[in-house]
């Protein structure tokens, strides 16, 4: 098997599409991801995969805590702005309404749900960040969800 097939498999797994969102003293960021899961119930633990050179990843290892906001199916733009670049340098969350729950992650007040995060771990693997965080405050809207296909992105 060659690293092209093999590929070709991994984008066969279905994923959402998801703002991680941060906030520290000095920055507020978010970046669109793919790679979240649950791996608990109890208590409610959630992983998020970020990569090693995101500037997201340094600012969750420093605020100790992250928001996983599901995007609903029409926020693709949204979804875009976040994806590319870099929040080192840009505002990716202008013009966007936020609220501050229980960890002071931003939340989108306009996702399908939301999932308040506070890391209880973080582990490497390969290029990523492992980020498990306990999921301290959630809310669903009931709207439809973003599933991604890497075709919409790339």
């Amino acid at each position: 098997m060659t690293s092209s097939t093999i590929a070709q498999a991994l984008d066969r797994l279905g994923y959402g599409v998801y703002l991680i969102g941060v906030k520290t003293p000095h920055k507020m960021n978010a970046m669109t991801a793919a790679w979240v899961t649950q791996v608990s119930s109890r208590p409610p633990l959630v992983l998020v995969a970020i990569g090693k050179t995101h500037y997201t990843s340094e600012l969750i290892a420093e605020a100790g805590a992250f928001s996983v906001n599901v995007l609903r199916s029409d926020q693709y733009e949204l979804a875009r702005r976040c994806g590319f670049g870099s929040g080192r340098q840009t505002d990716r969350l202008a013009g966007v309404e936020v609220a501050f729950k229980t960890t002071g992650a931003p939340v989108l007040t306009e996702c399908a749900a939301y999932l308040d995060c506070k890391v209880v771990e973080r582990l490497e693997a390969g290029d990523h960040h492992l980020f498990i965080g306990e999921v301290v405050e959630g809310s669903d809207t009931g709207a439809p969800a973003m599933v991604y296909r890497s075709a919409d992105f790339f």
